[in-house]
């Protein structure tokens, strides 16, 4: 349903009373625009005072990403599906994890140092997102993603190589850097030579990457300015001349103006162990109108044709969640697959419809995740469903007294006799044999775990 696997062709313009064909990556530039994605570029003024070198750009992009924890977040998946996007123009997407990069540390958006975490850390969390890119391109385009780790060749440079591979590099370009330049200015603070040397990596990074891959744009998030300006510069250097350039996504902010991602206290994960299906969808599903029209024009990988009417058709029906729902549905199958969705859509239902036959079809970790919190109850600790009641009651009013009024469920069933005696095996759940799901009124529910 969600997945767009069709190449834009590059069309043709004249300039100058010649014909040519303009640069797939200028067209992807100008959907960007079109988007409202593009915070900054390098070069400034790409595509007016630049327009011709951005024409000649070969159809390769990437994006880098460090594995600083075990998955990336919604903040970082703007990044994730606009580098997919490429793939709409034709264009060859890369990726980079970055578990070299990681280990020193990235100071652009900090106003501090970085903990040093631990190489075995930093190795699995590296192999955890490398997967989780790949899956996510094949939820979303249907194709294998180029993911290469740059601790690849990081860990086989020696130091002598790599100093002489900085040899390129100029200092003073690199002080000119917006995060080196603040926290230079921080008395207390200050950079140490670590971290002011990651510009260093990944300004090789890109370089080899044009050696091998001919990969001179790049994709980058709102804070890395900087590093585009010294790594296109280093290019131009280092392989004959070449021009490079790069485009800095918006900075993706909730409500009140804070970072979207895992720094904020809402974090929101692409590993369904971290956050679920269910509630990832509902993250998005529950936004503000402003804030899911913004993010389905910019994280959508709909034609912008089908953007713009499903835009106008949600202004047109305020109140039905249109644009909340579009954006929810193709993100939750883009992050989590088919079956993700699905069993979010089954969440949602049984948690906002009450629908029971949602709820028996879920499995342990989905109803888990659903519910949050179980009541805990020792398998010998009740004889009869009046104990059964009482212990999911957690009020003045005796539950195996309210239940003789038809107010209790068993999964689905109604029970009014207290004095029934219970067969557990009779009320567990199909697909959870150790929990027993409760109803009070119409849609109170409980879930126990037997123990």
């Amino acid at each position: 349903m969600f997945l767009y696997t069709f190449i834009v062709p590059c069309c043709f313009i004249c300039e100058r009373g010649v014909f040519r064909p303009s640069s797939s990556v200028a067209n992807f530039f100008e959907e960007l625009k079109t988007r409202g994605l593009v915070r900054s570029s390098y070069p400034s003024n790409l595509d007016t005072d630049f327009s011709n070198e951005l024409r000649s750009l070969p159809p390769v992009a990437y994006a880098g990403f460090d594995p600083t924890a075990k998955s990336l977040h919604v903040g970082n998946l703007l990044v994730v599906v606009n580098l997919l996007r490429t793939a709409h123009f034709g264009i060859r997407p890369i990726a980079i994890v970055g578990g070299a990069t990681a280990a020193i540390g990235d100071p652009s958006g900090r106003s501090s140092e970085r903990d040093a975490q631990d190489k075995d850390v930093l190795a699995e969390n590296t192999k955890s997102i490398c997967a989780q890119l790949q899956r996510i391109a094949q939820n979303a385009l249907g194709v294998e993603l180029t993911v290469l780790d740059n601790n690849e060749w990081f860990s086989k440079m020696s130091m002598v190589d790599y100093l002489r591979n900085c040899k390129q590099l100029r200092v003073g370009e690199m002080l000119r850097m917006g995060a080196v330049k603040s926290r230079l200015a921080d008395e207390c603070g200050g950079i140490s030579f670590t971290e002011f040397s990651y510009q260093t990596m990944q300004a090789y990074d890109w370089a080899l990457l044009s050696e091998k891959y001919n990969c001179r744009f790049q994709i980058g998030g709102s804070d890395q300015l900087g590093h585009l300006d010294i790594g296109a510069h280093y290019i131009k250097r280092t392989c004959g001349g070449k021009f490079a350039a790069g485009v800095c996504l918006p900075l993706v902010t909730d409500g009140a103006g804070n970072k979207l991602g895992k720094s904020t206290g809402g974090n929101v994960w692409l590993c369904a162990e971290m956050t679920s299906p269910f509630h990832f969808y509902q993250f998005l599903r529950q936004l503000h109108d402003t804030e899911a029209e913004l993010m389905y024009k910019q994280y959508s990988l709909a034609p912008w044709e089908e953007v713009t009417a499903k835009l106008s058709e949600h202004r047109a029906n305020l109140g039905k969640w249109i644009a909340q729902d579009a954006l929810a549905r193709e993100m939750t199958q883009i992050v989590h697959g088919k079956e993700g969705l699905d069993a979010a859509l089954r969440c949602s239902r049984a948690l906002f419809q009450g629908s029971l036959e949602d709820i028996r079809s879920l499995n342990k970790t989905q109803l888990l995740s659903l519910f949050g919190t179980t009541v805990k109850i020792p398998r010998n600790d009740v004889r009869t469903m009046g104990d059964l009641a009482d212990r999911t009651r957690n009020d003045k009013i005796k539950g195996s007294v309210l239940m003789t009024k038809g107010a209790f469920k068993v999964n689905g069933e109604k029970v009014i006799d207290n004095d029934l005696p219970i067969q557990l095996e009779q009320i567990r759940l199909p697909e959870a044999s150790d929990l027993t799901l409760i109803c009070w009124g119409k849609r109170k529910f409980q879930l126990v775990e037997w123990i």
